[in-house]
């Protein structure tokens, strides 16, 4: 503890990333020292993030160690972090990043409804758009959703 403050120890060896890359989880010093109440929208995205780290976990036989949501207005976006699987792994560390990216954007397509429809079951609105990206270093994918927008969406778009 650190002035009342709990610290998060990460343990380096642990991570599934070759040595001398860590993930943005690991490079952070300390755990939110405030954490807050979560209103609607926060438990909403804390929501989306664990159905659509659920559905990589059981669809890709992985999912990420860190979860991120971002939740504003009609867009949500949904960063995972350490993503990939040994073979995975294996194909990027031989320069195979074309051939993992086309395989990860397969899946993509394939997995747009279920992950829609998970998006859209915690936040009660549809999906209109769905777009994915993975990175490799950082180990990152984005899932970015646009949702149908609200009346308070709308009301406050600047024509």
């Amino acid at each position: 503890m650190v002035r009342g403050r709990f610290v998060r120890r990460v343990c380096t060896s642990c991570s599934s990333l070759p040595p001398g890359r860590h993930s943005f989880r690991e490079q952070e010093k300390a755990a939110d020292p405030m954490p807050g109440t979560q209103g609607e929208r926060g438990q909403q995205a804390s929501a989306a993030g664990n159905a659509i780290t659920r559905l990589h976990r059981e669809h890709y036989g992985r999912g990420a160690t860190t979860t991120r949501v971002v939740y504003q207005r009609n867009f949500l976006v949904v960063i995972l972090e350490d993503i990939y699987t040994p073979v995975e792994r294996t194909l990027i560390d031989a320069g195979q990043h074309d051939e993992v990216r086309r395989t990860r954007q397969a899946f993509q397509d394939a997995m747009r409804d279920p992950f829609a429809s998970a998006i859209e079951e915690v936040t009660g609105r549809k999906v209109i758009a769905f777009m994915s990206q993975v990175h490799f270093d950082p180990d990152l994918a984005a899932e970015t959703f646009v949702l149908d927008p609200s009346q308070e969406d709308r009301a406050s778009t600047v024509s």
